[in-house]
């Protein structure tokens, strides 16, 4: 059971892994933003929320698995230098010693791959969001700048200012850069 386990918190990681890749992978501003924008609307967050949540705990509970697995071994080895036996692990000849090493080297293995498998959790979320966020901002920024032609354009046919133009409350003038001494 145990190993069905690790195989799945590995299978989960490779595509973690796979998921930031593509995640990360520069495409043009353009169509990221309307992959974005395509995605956001329908609502994964929303939909995924609790498997997420779900998959969070089943996370935590592996990784305290492993953790207490390999405090386990650990105090036993601690007690067989301490005492010279120990019937617990069976330590008494080379080959147990060995199988008790493999045992170490597996949970250790296994804790870095829930640590791993959680970070990934979380840097996913946090890149989606940022993707989300930037998506918005640009959205509003070609509005913005469409408001501005339009007003522009309504000014220059009213032989208005074209230095300063106000849109919904919002004032808008050309920046002047200072140089600095």
């Amino acid at each position: 059971m145990r190993s069905l386990l690790w195989t799945c918190v590995f299978l989960l990681l490779m595509g973690e892994l796979f998921l930031t890749l593509i995640l990360v992978i520069p495409f043009p501003r353009r169509l990221r933003n309307w992959i974005v924008v395509a995605v956001s609307k329908l609502e994964l967050k929303k939909r995924l929320g609790a498997p997420i949540k779900a998959l969070f705990v089943v996370l935590v509970l592996a990784l305290a698995d492993a953790v207490t697995f390999l405090a386990k071994i650990y105090g036993a080895k601690e007690q067989y230098d301490h005492d010279g036996k120990s019937d617990s692990l069976g330590l008494n000849n080379p080959l147990d010693r060995h199988l008790i090493k493999e045992k170490e080297y597996k949970a250790g293995r296994n804790m870095y791959l829930v640590g791993f498998a959680l970070t990934l959790l979380f840097v996913i979320g946090r890149i989606t969001e940022l993707m989300q966020e930037h998506a918005e901002l640009a959205g509003k920024i070609e509005n913005l700048e469409m408001a501005v032609s339009i007003m522009h354009a309504d000014n220059d046919k009213n032989g208005g200012s074209k230095n300063d133009v106000a849109i919904d409350g919002i004032e808008m003038k050309p920046i002047v850069l200072k140089k600095k001494d």
